[in-house]
């Protein structure tokens, strides 16, 4: 059987909905499409169910504010980026699991599903977000008295930088996921829904929302512990891939809206307000070039900001006699404007060092900020919100130490060049940089930003990108046309 790809793949309607109707991007996302859908049906037109092919979208997320507050159970303020993965994916007829970057200097992963842990038969570019997918949800399911997951035959391609700070990384492993539960039914399965959501409650989530998915909801924080290795409700977790993050990525890429900032909090997650984006100013991302890593140094940095926080919770509890489990529960009783001092003092005279002091004090300032922020927001005090947006950017390089050089002079000069704010963003110690600027300057912005940064670090000039960031709509996946 053969197939017009270009016939089937691209729609334009489709595509609006997602990312809405910035022709540049558009174009863009025609072109990753286009390149998916030949080198699957290239590779997989004799191996795979043609009335079970599926189509995924995952995006990338901008952290606008609320850095490293989301697993002490703070509040952060994010957006579903146009930047993403596209997938096609379909059951495999010859028994073997293969997920093909359409790069193909990324390479491929392949594996033997089965109800053990999958053979690992060959190994890409992120085939350890792969394999741990494949291996929690197997375990999971079989579990729960469930089949495993089938072998699949999926192509996939991304524009979303690798390191680039806005969550590529969950991103992947959100779009692994999906092609495992959509080439298996469970993504249609009335049972699945229900083993997800009921363990959702379990895990303590708030369900019944206003205007959310219950299941969406609970799939966001069940994946979220695929990378940080914590059982959700009765499905047992493992090592994860060794990050000791939250939820705050994955609760943007599946519950993204566009043309909506989302204000969440986390442990568990809450979906606290929907924020209409400016309409008279734009974000505007710039990656710098410098990769985020997560080498095993790299993990160490950043987890080092989480046990840190942790370590935090342990001295203040010692302190004041209390048992409570996360920052966000301490000093309620006062207004947030005066939380940070309070926890400052009580640290420093129980003999904690600078170090823990500040990073309990920027949770608590960072969190009075997106309060602010919000409010600014709504009214359209947007000169206001970009001061807040650089105070964050201070307090994440004085008390976080996870602002590199080449952010941080991101941030200098999206000041300089006319933006009312600017700060770096994500786990830090590399990545990427977001500033809000007038509609009408957000071209000759990324121009200048560009040329001006490009001119201190040329190092970078095949790597930094810089971008028109609205906010689109989160995840996406549904059955290809027949």
């Amino acid at each position: 059987m053969k197939h017009r790809s270009d016939e089937r793949m691209v729609n334009e309607k489709l595509l609006e909905e997602l990312f809405g109707g910035d022709p540049d991007i558009l174009r863009s996302k025609r072109t990753m499409l286009e390149t998916v859908s030949r080198v699957f049906f290239e590779r997989f037109n004799s191996s795979i169910r043609h009335d079970r092919i599926h189509l995924i979208s995952t995006p990338n997320r901008v952290e606008l504010l609320g850095k490293h507050t989301d697993y002490q159970g703070g509040e952060t303020l994010v957006l579903a980026g146009p930047k993403n993965f596209f997938a096609l994916a379909a059951p495999a007829t010859d028994g073997v699991s293969q997920l093909v970057n359409a790069d193909p200097e990324l390479g491929e992963t392949a594996l033997r599903m089965g109800v053990d842990a999958p053979e690992i038969l060959a190994e890409g570019v992120g085939a350890r977000y792969t394999v741990q997918v494949a291996r929690r949800l197997t375990r999971n399911l079989v579990d729960a008295g469930f089949a495993p997951p089938g072998n699949v035959k999926a192509v996939f391609l991304s524009d979303i930088p690798i390191g680039g700070g806005t969550s590529g990384s969950s991103a992947k492993v959100i779009t692994d996921f999906l092609v495992f539960i959509t080439t298996s039914g469970l993504s249609a399965s009335a049972d699945f829904t229900k083993l997800i959501t009921e363990n959702g409650r379990r895990a303590g989530l708030h369900l019944n929302q206003r205007g959310l998915d219950d299941f969406l909801l609970s799939l966001s924080m069940y994946i979220a512990h695929y990378e940080n290795g914590l059982d959700f409700g009765n499905l047992k977790g493992d090592r994860g891939v060794g990050t000791f993050g939250g939820s705050e990525d994955h609760t943007a890429i599946l519950l993204g809206r566009r043309g909506r900032f989302l204000l969440c909090r986390y442990c568990p997650t809450e979906l606290l307000h929907e924020v209409p984006e400016p309409e008279k100013h734009r974000v505007v991302t710039a990656y710098s070039g410098k990769r985020a890593e997560k080498t095993q140094n790299a993990m160490e940095k950043y987890n080092r900001l989480s046990k840190d926080a942790a370590e935090a919770v342990h001295v203040l509890n010692g302190a004041l006699g209390t048992g409570y489990g996360l920052l966000r529960d301490f000093f309620l009783e006062m207004p947030p404007s005066e939380r940070a001092e309070a926890v400052g003092k009580t640290l420093r005279t129980a003999g904690a060092g600078r170090g823990l002091s500040g990073r309990a004090c920027q949770f608590f300032r960072e969190r009075e900020l997106i309060e602010r922020a919000v409010g600014f927001l709504r009214e359209s005090r947007m000169e206001e919100y970009g001061r807040l947006m650089n105070q964050s950017h201070e307090l994440s390089r004085e008390h976080l130490k996870n602002i590199a050089p080449e952010v941080d002079r991101l941030q200098r000069l999206a000041i300089e060049l006319g933006a009312l704010g600017a700060t770096g963003f994500g786990g830090g110690f590399g990545g990427s940089c977001y500033a809000l600027v007038d509609e009408a300057d957000t071209r000759p912005f990324i121009r200048e930003w560009r040329a001006a940064y490009l001119r201190i670090f040329p190092q970078y000039r095949d790597q930094a990108s810089f971008d028109a960031y609205p906010a689109c709509r989160g995840a996406y996946w549904g059955p290809l046309p027949r």
